[in-house]
């Protein structure tokens, strides 16, 4: 490759028409070289610009830290660094911006710094707002799970007592109906206020006996312990516990809800630590997932089988729970053979 086209004329046109703004500032944060992006993004001219330092035209908000950014710069402590921030434009307009800063030292002593600049304002402003209505969909889904909570008890609870009041009841094909349509109901709204737990949850982590977190679970499930093989006897790992159960349960349920009625039902719990993270293995021998379902059955609302009655939510609840420990779920499975799902998390 030849440079010899990179002249310094060539080179101030490279700068001066680069798609990002490009300045060097001064140890008094005074503009030596703006480029032509640069005034395009803050609607200062050269000569504007030349009266002023980088803190005139910074959100206020946003001073303090940036200043605390640059003295490290000056003193040495790093030598570069990246920033997101606010500039006010010439119109009072307020607009975000990347920046990327380094500093130039001449001789070990502090020269100037160099920052390209990238105008984000657009998806800054479509990140904020795509999370406030994240935040409206969170408020709204607590409120409407809550506010049905106490209805559906009720429901539950004057089924029971019409039973209690008038036996034939028990032998309504339309009230059995009506029970387990309250019950599923129940389940739903259980769901769903679990996923707004998990949502506002701050992990805790302490030192818990996995072997005795996965036969807690299954004994809520009313399932004998003997009935699954652990292999993870004496192993003690440092998570939340309570996240942690609700990834487990709902894999274990459906590895109880799609068993095969020609073989006695088989499952296995192991563990291992690898690359720095806990893995969790959860096998069985049940009827698997078919290929076209795998990838979509951690979605909310998804059934992956005509035969499911859950709420559609177990494995998005167990998904939500694992990525609030920063892990994942990985999934395999092979029909009438069985699935094994695999949890990943770090220490």
């Amino acid at each position: 490759m030849s440079w010899s086209v990179f002249s310094e004329e060539n080179f101030k046109k490279v700068v001066e028409h680069a798609p990002v703004g490009i300045v060097i500032i001064d140890r008094e944060l005074k503009w030596q070289f703006v480029n032509g992006r640069f005034c395009e993004i803050t609607g200062y001219s050269r000569d504007e610009l030349a009266g002023k330092t980088f803190l005139d035209i910074t959100y206020k908000e946003d001073i303090g830290r940036n200043l605390n950014l640059y003295n490290k710069l000056l003193n040495g402590e790093v030598n570069e660094y990246y920033y997101e921030k606010r500039y006010v434009r010439k119109t009072g307009e307020i607009i975000w911006v990347r920046l990327a800063v380094a500093g130039v030292r001449i001789g070990n002593e502090y020269s100037h710094m160099v920052v390209s600049v990238q105008d984000i304002d657009a998806s800054k402003k479509n990140q904020q707002m795509l999370e406030m209505r994240n935040e409206e969909l969170d408020t709204l889904l607590y409120k409407a799970s809550h506010d049905l909570r106490a209805p559906v008890t009720t429901l539950a609870g004057l089924c029971n007592l019409l039973i209690l009041e008038h036996d034939f009841l028990q032998q309504s094909e339309t009230f059995r109906h009506l029970d387990d349509t309250i019950q599923r109901l129940k389940k739903q709204n259980d769901s769903l206020l679990q996923l707004t737990h998990i949502q506002e949850w701050s992990p805790v982590s302490q030192q818990i006996s996995l072997s005795t977190l996965v036969e807690g679970v299954l004994t809520d499930m009313g399932v004998p312990v003997s009935s699954v093989q652990i292999d993870s006897t004496g192993v003690e790992i440092t998570t939340d516990g309570n996240l942690l159960r609700l990834a487990l349960r709902p894999i274990l349920e459906n590895a109880l809800a799609y068993r095969r009625e020609d073989r006695d039902l088989e499952i296995h719990v192991s563990y291992e630590c690898m690359d720095g993270q806990h893995r969790i293995a959860i096998k069985d021998n049940g009827q698997g997932i078919p290929d076209k379902e795998l990838e979509h059955i951690m979605g909310m609302f998804h059934r992956a089988s005509v035969q499911s009655h859950g709420s559609g939510l177990g494995l998005y609840i167990a998904r939500k729970a694992i990525e609030k420990l920063r892990g994942v779920i990985h999934a395999e499975s092979a029909e009438v053979e069985g699935s094994v799902f695999q949890l990943y998390f770090p220490f």
